[in-house]
């Protein structure tokens, strides 16, 4: 293979990271410094760029809405997973260099204990603590283990990335030798030892607890009556209590301690084994691909001892001081790890997407490494076990155990791609592909089906002789809400995996066929087992839509019932047929069904995937509060102003249809005749939304009250052009057709050299539409809504304020007293317009653009109540939830902290003679619910009306505009979430609902 020099390794790993626009490198200076003390050479501002990004943590770059690709959720995963890996190697390899280690449990016990006390380990580094990019609700001085295990592992993913493995192997040699010192001096029961040791003594343990549920961590200290005293941490306080006895015991008791076995000690050399000669070759062959000397040959000698022979063969073992190749194994497994997660990680920094996803390498893989190359011949099996023949388990091990003896005999070096032959290339494209390697059939089938809430098991049989054993997987499939449960048989094959994979693959065909625009004929002709299978798989789609709120962008991602199709409505509405078509049953939609709502949410997900009026909204809020006196407000910004509350007025009502000739008509008249119409106009019926957006184009052309004529192009689909006599400036025209092409998903406005371009596209809809394409048609069909009604009224009071102040500064004055009081007016009505902008920002911060974002529930809650609590009146208990195990929902920590902000603040202010608020959660396989209750005097009844009916709720606060309960219900429903009032005897309590954040590797570790 082509070996990269360690300069061109380094640009090439980092990518995106020593590229990224913002740098924080400054900020970053103490980690950099501390690094060049374990032999960081001067590092360039690439590099320097990097370790910044990696001391980023996740809460920041939400809280700070940092668009860059080198700080995306998704590098920052990968960055974290290859230092997890990092660790496991280093571990691994340290534990072989300095103990006579002769079994893989003992390997797997030390790894395990270096990894487990890691992060308690990191929370005592300063160097992380003054260079982290943390958000505002975390404290530098107090961060969790778990965060700064976190940060830490992601610069030693920086280090590897950019070839310096020797500075992250020195950053963690001293954690690594204390754990297996502390390892090799342990004894069974340090508590009994040492109340045995102190006879009539007694020993009292004290115990304190550190950082949040989910990762706690426990420190214990144990005094004897002579006030003598040791101290330990543990994930539990046996643990903790444990690790404190034993350091009592170091201390003030070493002899207590039996003799321990000795680091730095390693066993005598093995010799090399010559059983026959298919095994003599082929270690002389790995010998000679790698280039290694003759002293590696018994130790790749051992990589290919299975234990079956080893046993068969004790006396020869023990004169060649041999042993099977378990220990190797293990110690490839972590080499082939690594190096899989480093081209992985490197990919993702080169061309970043918003999630990171690796699945290890099954045994499958490594297996097939084995038998390509040739090594399979060599290996020594047992005469039972080669009666059999070679399982892929065993082939897996024995290829993983040849990579850890190639690993030892090459002197643990930073990557084995460097000394990989090139005869083996294809080989190492099986074990550290350079493209991501897509996911296997039943990860994606857990994945879809776990979106879907559909249930997965699989039951197996076995036929054929042992040596050659056939497995059948059947997968059951369970729908609670069908309340049926179908099998879906898969073809035999060698081993349960790939069994497990045929089934899959069946499932995961038919999902495909389901996601076709034309369904219904993508069974034609299909056999009675196929077409079983995609009406169970619709008919469970249909009604978990129908009754139960989804991860909407999933199920879109996933191609589940059609969402996908969203973009286009005659693709959507074709689908809806055919999916009539096939189920051929009457799904009665009642009122309350979920179905038009969930098609409404995709169509919406669609219309705006730029957020481009969320965006512009916000710009006119920041313009806002530049303006510190009534002369800075311009026309142009007043004439913005005008343009967002049309628009948002437009989509918080829900005006008749009308005809284009009575729209014509009106357009003469408004415009007293300076519009010119088509004498003949095609009969086209126009919803509200379509309307408005051809006034828009019409009033933007007429603002000058200059003439402008309106010609007809095209009528299938209806297609008008606005032109005026001269042209307007092009970039304000450009403004407008992107905000009204938003509207309404059937209309869009384009800006020509002419003039103003508005298309109207309607799609076909069946005469008699099934209850699948009844649903589309409502969807497609946009009501009206309040929040954007509510966000218009205030644009509105805005405008007026900003017009007050300038008419105000400008009236003339004949005093000074009438200047300084006209003055005094128009910086009130300034001051005014200040706080509706305050307001506005504030109640449409719920609404930010919906990112990939999750959070951990219950460490969440913990975090955020404890900041409530700092703000709460003295006469107001909060009680804080449990976090009883971690959980990641779909939502980040800004959106999820405006939300509960919303309705805490509505708690306080009912509780103004005081009372209690209680926050609690819970959580299944698909969603978590977040329960805010209090106890005051509970929700008016016109309120609780007003929200269910989906109308304007009207605000009980002094100057309130009621945004609060309509944007906490937006924003949930852009997640697939919801809120629902609950019923309670006394007081008002709330329950959210959220999906739950699909898995990532790296959160896991």
């Amino acid at each position: 293979m082509d070996v990269a020099e360690p300069g061109v390794r380094e640009h090439a790993g980092l990518g995106v990271l020593e590229q990224c626009a913002e740098t924080r490198a400054e900020e970053a200076a103490s980690a950099i410094a501390y690094l060049k003390t374990l032999g960081l050479d001067d590092p360039g501002p690439g590099l320097r760029n990097a370790i910044a990004l990696a001391l980023v943590h996740s809460s920041y770059r939400q809280e700070s809405r940092i668009d860059s690709p080198g700080m995306s959720k998704g590098v920052l995963e990968a960055l974290n997973a290859l230092g997890v890996a990092f660790i496991h190697r280093e571990a691994a390899a340290t534990i072989y260099r300095t103990t006579a280690t002769t079994a893989s449990h003992s390997m797997s016990t030390g790894v395990a204990r270096v990894v487990s006390t890691f992060p308690h380990w990191t929370s005592s580094q300063e160097w992380i603590r003054r260079s982290a990019a943390l958000s505002v609700g975390l404290d530098r001085e107090n961060l969790s283990p778990k965060i700064t295990a976190i940060l830490c592992r992601q610069v030693i993913g920086v280090l590897c990335l950019a070839g310096k493995e020797a500075v992250a192997a020195k950053l963690l040699a001293d954690h690594i030798s204390t754990e297996l010192r502390r390892q090799s001096e342990s004894v069974h029961d340090p508590k009994t030892v040492l109340q045995e040791s102190l006879g009539r003594d007694t020993a009292t343990y004290e115990y304190e607890r550190e950082g949040p549920d989910h990762a706690a961590m426990f420190r214990a200290v144990v005094t004897d009556m002579r006030l003598r005293r040791g101290e330990g941490t543990g994930r539990s306080k046996k643990a903790a209590a444990r690790e404190a006895a034993l350091d009592f015991l170091r201390r003030h008791i070493p002899d207590a301690l039996a003799a321990r076995p000795q680091t730095d000690v390693r066993l005598p050399a093995p010799l090399e084994l010559s059983p026959r000669a298919a095994h003599v070759q082929t270690v002389r062959r790995i010998q000679g691909l790698f280039r290694l000397p003759d002293t590696a040959r018994p130790l790749l000698s051992q990589a290919l001892i299975h234990g079956s022979w080893a046993y068969e063969n004790r006396a020869e073992m023990a004169r060649s001081r041999q042993q099977d190749y378990q220990v190797l194994a293990h110690l490839g497994a972590q080499a082939l790890i690594y190096e899989h997660l480093r081209v992985a990680a490197r990919h993702m920094v080169q061309e970043p997407t918003g999630d990171f996803s690796f699945l290890t390498l099954s045994n499958d893989v490594y297996d097939s490494a084995l038998r390509q190359t040739g090594l399979s011949v060599g290996l020594l099996l047992g005469a039972g076990q080669e009666t059999k023949g070679i399982p892929t388990e065993v082939g897996a091990d024995a290829f993983q155990a040849v990579v850890g003896a190639v690993t030892v005999a090459t002197g643990f070096p930073a990557t084995v791609a460097d000394r990989w032959p090139g005869q083996w290339e294809p080989i190492w494209q099986l074990v550290a592909p350079a493209t991501p390697r897509p996911a296997d059939p039943t990860s994606l089938l857990d994945r879809t089906a776990q979106a879907m809430k559909l249930q997965v098991r699989h039951e197996f049989s076995v036929q054929g002789p042992h040596h050659a054993l056939l497995h059948t997987a059947t997968g059951i499939l369970g729908s609670v809400q069908l309340g049926l449960d179908t099998k879906v048989e898969g073809s035999a094959a060698a081993g349960k995996t790939a069994a497990k994979h045929n089934v899959s693959l069946t499932v995961l065909s038919s999902l495909d066929q389901l996601a076709a625009r034309r369904p219904a004929r993508a069974f034609d002709g299909a056999d009675g087992r196929d077409r079983s299978l995609a009406l169970f798989l619709l008919a469970h789609q249909a009604y978990v839509l129908a009754t139960e709120t989804v991860p909407i962008q999933r199920w879109i991602d996933a191609k589940l019932f059609g969402l996908h199709l969203a973009d286009n409505a005659a693709d959507l509405l074709e689908w809806a047929a055919g999916a009539d078509e096939l189920l051929g049953l009457t799904l009665r939609l009642h009122t309350a069904s979920l179905l038009p709502a969930a098609f409404r949410s995709a169509i919406a997900n669609a219309a705006d995937p730029d957020h481009t009026l969320d965006t512009a909204l916000t710009h006119a809020m920041n313009t806002m509060e530049q303006f510190e006196a009534p002369e800075d407000v311009d026309q142009t910004y007043l004439q913005t102003l005008v343009q967002l509350c049309d628009v948002y007025r437009c989509l918080g009502a829900d005006d008749p249809d009308t005809e284009l000739a009575d729209l014509a008509a009106d357009w003469q008249i408004l415009h007293r005749g300076r519009v010119t119409v088509p004498m003949s106009l095609p009969h086209a019926r126009l919803t509200g939304r379509e309307r408005a957006v051809l006034d828009a184009a019409v009033s933007t052309l007429t603002t000058n009250r200059q003439p402008i004529s309106v010609d007809l192009v095209g009528d299938q689909p209806l297609h008008l052009r606005v032109r005026p006599t001269q042209p307007p400036p092009l970039d304000h025209v450009e403004k407008t057709c992107a905000l009204w092409s938003k509207v309404t998903r059937t209309a869009t406005m384009e800006a020509t050299d002419h003039g103003i371009d508005v298309i109207i596209s309607s799609a076909h809809t069946p005469a008699e539409p099934g209850p699948v394409t009844q649903a589309v048609v409502q969807a497609l069909r946009p009501g009206p809504e309040p929040y954007r009604a509510a966000v218009a009224d205030l644009l509105h009071d805005l405008k007026n304020q900003l017009v007050a102040a300038r008419l105000a500064a400008a009236e003339p004055a004949e005093t000074r007293t009438g200047r300084l009081q006209q003055q005094l007016t128009a910086s009130r009505h300034l001051d005014s317009a200040h706080t509706l902008a305050l307001r506005l920002r504030a109640a449409t911060s719920l609404l930010g653009p919906r990112g990939s974002g999750s959070v951990e529930l219950g460490a969440f809650l913990r975090q955020y109540a404890g900041t409530v609590l700092t703000r709460l009146p003295a006469k107001i208990s909060l009680a804080v939830p449990e976090a009883r195990r971690a959980v990641r929902v779909a939502v980040d920590a800004r959106a999820l902290t405006a939300a509960l902000d919303n309705l805490v603040g509505n708690a306080i202010e009912a509780l103004h003679d005081g009372g209690a608020i209680t926050l609690a959660w819970t959580a299944d396989d698909y969603e978590a619910a977040v329960e805010i209750a209090d106890n005051g005097p509970g929700l008016p009844p016109d309120i609780a009306d007003a929200f269910a009916s989906g109308q304007r709720v009207r605000s009980t606060k002094a100057a309130g505009n009621g945004l609060g309960l309509l944007g906490v219900r937006s924003l949930l429903a852009r997640v697939g979430g919801q809120l629902t009032p609950l019923a309670t005897d006394s007081g008002t309590a709330w329950l959210i609902t959220l999906p739950l954040a699909a898995a990532s590797t790296s959160e896991s570790s």
